[in-house]
């Protein structure tokens, strides 16, 4: 059964705990996945290998972060305090009034942790809960694994077609997959990949107003 299942089970598990994979009656098991394929989402799954590397690739770098000040000065004192206290605990509230640089300083702070402190930053638009959803969706689109374009020869008297590429199509349907879940799944999903995650992360909300 897949009760209880991640909905992409199919693609974090590795074959060693697919039994089905090893076994004569694999093809049965494999065409029951596809009948329920809406709940099993059995045409997504690749290979673990494939999954894994495509999806670590996604999974280091810097995501929706300012550009750096280059003109940041002082202050040492505070990035010290912010990274003594990173270290004691998973989660921090930067908090004071208006203008007094909090955001420079949390910007500076990332910069100067990438990447010997972390492997992911991720800054998250926390001024509005629209805005903070717009960025949990973008950062899902682009942490979704498309399929390799296919390679197609092209002579040199073929003429332009309006047909979409098949890079064009796959990031088309990347972006289809994660509009269509709900806020709930997609924070969900976020999350699960970042706990499934290989590297150290930090993520940052900026502008919460009620944290």
């Amino acid at each position: 059964t897949t009760g209880g299942w991640s909905p992409y089970f199919l693609n974090d598990t590795p074959s060693s705990r697919r039994p089905w994979m090893f076994r004569k009656q694999y093809d049965v098991i494999d065409r029951l996945l596809e009948r329920y394929s809406d709940k099993t989402h059995y045409g997504e799954r690749r290979h673990p290998e494939e999954f894994a590397m495509a999806f670590h690739r996604r999974m280091r770098g810097l995501w929706g972060l300012p550009p750096r000040n280059v003109h940041f000065t002082g202050r040492e004192d505070r990035l010290e305090e912010l990274a003594t206290r990173l270290e004691r605990t998973s989660e921090l509230l930067v908090a004071g009034m208006g203008g007094l640089g909090k955001t420079q300083l949390c910007t500076e702070y990332c910069y100067r942790r990438f990447p010997a402190g972390y492997g992911l930053v991720v800054w998250l638009n926390a001024e509005s809960a629209d805005s903070l959803v717009a960025d949990y969706k973008q950062l899902l689109r682009d942490w979704t694994p498309t399929p390799t374009p296919m390679e197609v020869p092209v002579s040199s008297s073929s003429s332009a077609s309006s047909s979409p590429s098949p890079s064009a199509s796959a990031g088309s349907t990347a972006a289809a997959a994660a509009a269509d879940k709900s806020t709930e799944e997609i924070i969900a999903e976020v999350k699960s990949r970042l706990f499934r995650s290989q590297v150290p992360w930090l993520l940052v909300f900026d502008n919460v107003e009620h944290p």
